[in-house]
């Protein structure tokens, strides 16, 4: 039994219901029709094609205001559906319009030929019958709750009186042009067109609220971020429109912060450079640190409530759509917003967060808010107070709750003697080996594909092998920056690059002075030599 949905936005209850009726009136029409009589074939025969062309009619009006629009919306959100792909093939339909043209030459041909004529229509009839109750229930049941997940209320109302409005035309086209045409099949060719036309009059003359959801998504997706927030302050249509989540897959937090209202990416490391040193001497001093929101410039206490106000007023609402989040250069970005920020965007793919201050409360507890179980590249260049702690926090985000961690096995701890630990090196050939097809059913994450840890001079091997667990069991690495990070071992880095086939030696990194690391003739060094902006083990910090 199709669920029930309030009449006012059930978009299928009008033309359903009709429909129903027409069903009921040829399945009377053809139980009592005799076709040995001439004359009751001639009356029948025009009553069964206007039926049969409003079921045309009605599939065309379903097509092009309700599944179109539904496909595109469907679409825009990433979200793919079979059923409303492979819906409303018109095969049956023509066929039974064909059929019925060609029972007009039957009223002259003898009586046997007639007989044979109504069998054959009521077997295609059946045929059509059978299939197409099913196929209106599996709209209200299938179609109908997309609808209503995907559109507001306000776009539902005004599909249902669009739908409604071009049954009405339809009708007063066939009425009008009945006579006329040559056959029915010439007529909806005719109609059509015609309703084609005064549909494009009518967009031009209605205005640009009335154009399609879609295009107007499509406008406004030009604009920049400060135009979108003022267009939003039109009206309400204007208002939900404007965030849509799907209108925001990428965004730039940082970059508005600072006046770039773009959705252009910057090199963060000219954003920072200016200002690194005088913060970083601010954090260094504790003395300082007490009285640092006294000591903060204008432009970095409007830069701190930009990132507050961006969060609470537009992330609430559009946080679903974030596939790329970048604060780089964020350097008056606080740990507690950016996790705030990570908790709303359960979708993220990309995070960018290089050259800030941030720490490792920015991932606590994200594991327990499903955040970050997509994220493919990483990029925490130049975050000198990411720890393990944080590293192992992102780590947990990756793994299902189910799965067996190799590594939750092993001893609390990195040292120099892990290579000969047996709790180090057998807990890793059984997730490899005797049990890779449960651990690829069990984790639901792609695993990363960049991860850039630059200057993250705290962490060690404990730390990335945590973040890493379950891209080790994707094999997923394609790209590995670990230059000034001197406490990670050679030993880990060859666990690491064993199971990482697709990690070619040209795009590993890692810190001069690790010794034994894997591909020492091929990978690179050290990229943060005298830079003490990315952190480096040649500076003293």
């Amino acid at each position: 039994m199709a669920p029930k949905f309030p009449d006012e936005v059930n978009v299928f209850l009008v033309p359903h219901s009709r429909m129903k009726d027409l069903v009921g009136n040829y399945m009377d029409q053809l139980s009592t029709a005799d076709f040995r009589s001439s004359g009751a074939l001639e009356h029948l025969l025009p009553l069964l094609e206007n039926t049969f062309s409003e079921f045309k009619s009605h599939e065309h009006i379903e097509n092009q205001y309700i599944l179109e629009q539904l496909k595109q919306r469907l679409k825009l959100v990433n979200v793919t559906s079979t059923s409303v792909c492979n819906c409303h093939g018109d095969s049956q339909l023509v066929e039974i319009l064909n059929l019925l043209r060609d029972g007009y030459t039957c009223t002259s041909k003898p009586i046997s030929e007639r007989i044979s004529f109504g069998s054959q229509l009521q077997k295609v009839v059946s045929d059509f019958t059978q299939q197409f109750i099913p196929h209106m229930q599996e709209e209200e049941e299938i179609f109908q709750p997309l609808l209503m997940k995907y559109f507001a209320h306000e776009e539902l109302l005004l599909l249902k009186q669009q739908v409604i409005q071009q049954h009405e035309i339809w009708k007063e086209k066939l009425v009008a042009q009945k006579e006329t045409a040559e056959n029915m099949l010439a007529l909806l060719n005719t109609v059509a067109s015609e309703n084609n036309k005064i549909e494009r009059e009518n967009v031009v003359e209605a205005g640009f609220d009335n154009l399609p959801q879609e295009m107007m998504l499509h406008i406004f997706s030009y604009l920049n971020p400060l135009d979108r927030t003022r267009c939003a302050q039109v009206s309400k249509h204007w208002n939900m429109l404007i965030y849509s989540p799907q209108l925001w897959k990428v965004i730039y937090p940082t970059n508005w912060a600072k006046g770039h209202y773009d959705f252009q990416y910057r090199d963060p490391y000219t954003l920072v450079e200016s200002e690194w040193k005088s913060k970083s001497m601010l954090e260094d001093n504790d003395d300082l640190m007490s009285d640092s929101e006294e000591n903060l410039s204008s432009e970095a206490q409007k830069e701190i409530q930009c990132y507050e106000k961006f969060t609470m007023n537009a992330l609430v609402r559009i946080g679903d759509g974030v596939q790329r989040l970048v604060v780089a250069g964020g350097l008056n970005l606080s740990s507690t917003i950016l996790r705030s920020m990570l908790v709303l965007c359960p979708n993220i793919q990309h995070l960018d967060a290089s050259y800030t201050n941030i720490t490792d409360l920015s991932f606590k507890g994200l594991a327990s808010k499903k955040a970050c179980v997509q994220l493919e590249h990483l990029d925490l260049t130049g975050c000198r107070y990411v720890t393990d702690v944080g590293l192992e926090r992102l780590g947990n985000c990756f793994r299902s709750e189910l799965s067996e961690s190799f590594y939750n096995s092993r001893c609390g701890s990195c040292c120099q003697s892990c290579k000969s630990c047996p709790k180090y090196s057998d807990p890793v050939s059984s997730a490899y080996n005797s049990n890779s097809s449960l651990a690829e059913e069990e984790v639901f994450s792609p695993g990363l594909l960049y991860l850039s840890l630059s200057g993250c001079t705290s962490v060690t091997d404990f730390g990335l092998q945590s973040l890493l667990e379950v891209t080790m069991e994707k094999e997923s690495l394609h790209y590995m920056d670990l230059s000034g990070c001197p406490l990670i071992s050679g030993l880990g880095l060859q666990m690491i690059t064993e199971h990482s086939s697709r990690l070619l030696p040209e795009d590993l990194y890692y810190c001069n002075r690790i010794q034994e690391g894997p591909y020492p003739d091929e990978a690179n060094g050290c990229q943060n030599l005298e830079c003490p902006l990315r952190g480096c083990c040649c500076i003293d910090q």
